[in-house]
């Protein structure tokens, strides 16, 4: 083809691509958005059915972000973390829970985590992020 030009690529290893602090800003950016509108909403809401989660509520579902981040926060990293049964107690943990203390720990949690996700160097950045969410979410 003339004119045709082959777009350059190029190679960087993840330590230059990577931004540390983002996580931890979007985590805030989210937490901003997200806490109000949660703090806004009444009960009946967080025990509606979360589609992308199937078998989970909304209540589920902020129960195990909040958890997630706090083991992050708290550096809880024991044999099985994050895996379904991890998933499956961290809820049950809070199921006596009103909907505004999972709410809190959520907020602690977004708050928090993003300094200790950028100590990380790259490896906790699926929990600000969202990537390598269980096959369950």
């Amino acid at each position: 083809m003339t004119g045709a030009r082959t777009p350059s690529v190029v190679v960087m290893t993840s330590a230059e691509v990577r931004d540390p602090e983002l996580p931890g800003r979007l985590l805030i950016l989210e937490r901003d958005a997200l806490i109000p509108l949660l703090r806004s909403r009444p009960d009946a809401d967080f025990a509606r059915p979360a589609p992308a989660c199937p078998g989970w509520s909304v209540r589920d579902v902020l129960a195990h972000c909040s958890s997630a981040l706090i083991r992050v926060v708290e550096t809880r990293f024991e044999k099985g973390v994050f895996s379904p049964e991890s998933n499956d107690r961290d809820i049950a943990e809070r199921a006596e829970w009103t909907n505004q203390q999972v709410v809190d720990e959520l907020e602690r949690g977004m708050t928090e985590a993003g300094p200790v996700i950028a100590k990380a160097g790259g490896v906790l950045d699926m929990v600000a992020l969202g990537v390598g969410v269980p096959p369950r979410l």
